[in-house]
C-alpha cells in the first residue's frame, strides 16, 4: 500500500532586505514583508484545511475499509482469517484490521464529525485507551526520586566483575591512575552529597 505524495508547497517570495515602504507615521521601513506574510498566512491556512480534509478522508476510508474487512472475516472459514487476511491483503497489517473493524463498528454510535486524525477517532470510539494525565507536579527539591540508578549499576556489576579476576592492588598503576581520573567527578559528587 503505497501513500500519495503530499502536494507541493508554492515557494514563497522573500522581499530583499533593502525595500522600503513607509510605515504609519511616514517614517521609513527598512522592508515590507507584508506581502510575504500574507502569501505565508494563507498557504499556511490552505495547508492546514487541506490537511483536516485529508485526515477526514482517511477516517471514512478507514470505516469503510472495516466494514468491509468485517464482511469479509464473517465469509470465511473459522480459523482461516489471519491467514486469508495475509494472503490478499499484505499491506494491512493483522493489528491495523483489528482497529479498522473495531472502528467500523463503534463508529456506528459514536459521533466522528470533530476528529481530525485517525488517532483521534480510535480514541473517540475506545478502540484505542485513552492516556492517563501526566502528572505535572513540581518535584520537591528536599525529596528527591533517584532516577538514575540503572547507570551506576552498571557501573557497580562491571567494577565488581573487574576485580573479582584482578583486585585492585594487582591493577597496573597507570590502569589505576586511568580509572581515578574518570572516577573524579563521582569522588566530587559523593563529597558534595556528605557535606
Amino acid at each position: 500500500m503505497t501513500k500519495p505524495k503530499p502536494k507541493p508547497v508554492a515557494a514563497l517570495e522573500v522581499l530583499p532586505p533593502d525595500t522600503a515602504a513607509p510605515d504609519t507615521q511616514g517614517a521609513m521601513l527598512s522592508i515590507d514583508l507584508s506581502a510575504s506574510i500574507n502569501a505565508a498566512f494563507t498557504t499556511a491556512r490552505t495547508a492546514a484545511d487541506s490537511a483536516t480534509n485529508e485526515a477526514r478522508a482517511a477516517i471514512t476510508a478507514a470505516v469503510q475499509c472495516g466494514d468491509l474487512l468485517t464482511r469479509q472475516k464473517a465469509s470465511v472459514p473459522h480459523g482461516t482469517w489471519l491467514d486469508w487476511l495475509a494472503a490478499h491483503c499484505p499491506g494491512i497489517s493483522a493489528e491495523t484490521a483489528r482497529r479498522y473493524m473495531r472502528l467500523s463498528k463503534r463508529s456506528q454510535v459514536t459521533d466522528l464529525t470533530d476528529a481530525t486524525s485517525l488517532r483521534q477517532a480510535y480514541l473517540a470510539t475506545g478502540v484505542l485507551p485513552e492516556e492517563p494525565p501526566r502528572d505535572n507536579v513540581t518535584p520537591d527539591a528536599n525529596a528527591p526520586v533517584v532516577t538514575f540508578t540503572r547507570g551506576l549499576d552498571q557501573f557497580r556489576r562491571w567494577f565488581h566483575r573487574r576485580t573479582e579476576d584482578k583486585p585492585l592492588a594487582k591493577w597496573t598503576p597507570e590502569a589505576r591512575r586511568l580509572l581515578r581520573n574518570e572516577l573524579a567527578w563521582f569522588k566530587k559528587l559523593h563529597d558534595d552529597l556528605a557535606a
